[in-house]
């Protein structure tokens, strides 16, 4: 099986050791690169192609927000994951938006090997103190969002635009589950579940997975962990 190779993006270097010691002792992950500035970071990126990139949110003077797009305009394939503070008080939906996938903090240090295996097949991964933070951003966007495309004037209702494949897509991905397992779960091909993804942020108006994900959950079309919320199980 093909493993999983990583890059570490540090300012502190025990937390280097510490990151790198953690991902070493997994199966399946492979360490690449450690890094502990902004050109390292994106040059290493740009070089390796690491399938995911752990970060500190504050490296020099640049902060993920700013770094982010940089990184996955020169290795689009790469998932990034942020490690912050709670006392740091990030708007976590910026981060999201900026094209990271994975925000932990801290605390939730030893989560951090759930969080790569997340992220590397295309899921969201946050820590739970701060998803209501992201889950209310979200809510509000979403609604806004439809009241303006979707929605007759003056209704002021959020209607579900999704297919129902479209939403068990969505609730493997969550579950961290790679096209290939959503594929064959569904009984579809690999291209057809990319494609189902593809026109559900052409519906919505978004970037990337991370944010369509937020959407659904947002409107509680999906639960956190996966929990069907009207969905149907297949076979069901």
């Amino acid at each position: 099986m093909e493993r999983i190779s990583i890059l570490i993006a540090s300012r502190c270097k025990d937390d280097r050791n510490a990151i790198a010691s953690l991902l070493n002792k997994q199966d399946g992950f492979l360490v690449t690169g450690i890094v502990d500035d902004n050109f390292g970071l994106v040059d290493s990126a740009k070089n390796l192609q690491p399938n995911i990139v752990v970060m500190d949110f504050f490296l020099e003077e640049m902060d993920t927000l700013q770094i982010a797009p940089v990184v996955k305009r020169n290795s689009p394939a790469t998932a990034l994951i942020v490690l912050c503070s709670l006392s740091e008080n990030i708007a976590v939906d910026r981060v999201l938006r900026s094209g990271v996938s994975g925000y932990l903090l801290r605390q939730d240090f030893n989560y951090l090997a759930l969080a790569v295996r997340s992220v590397s097949c295309g899921g969201l991964y946050v820590s739970e103190m701060v998803r209501n933070q992201v889950l209310k951003y979200f809510s509000i966007y979403s609604i806004i969002f439809q009241q303006t495309r979707e929605s007759p004037p003056g209704t002021g209702i959020a209607h579900c635009i999704f297919t129902l494949t479209e939403l068990q897509i969505f609730q493997g991905i969550i579950r961290g589950n790679s096209d290939h397992e959503i594929a064959r779960n569904l009984n579809i091909t690999i291209g057809t579940v990319r494609n189902y993804i593809c026109q559900a942020k052409k519906k919505i108006g978004l970037q990337n997975r991370t944010q369509i994900i937020m959407h659904v959950l947002s409107n509680g079309l999906i639960g956190w962990e996966g929990n069907s919320c009207g969905v149907p199980k297949k076979g069901s």
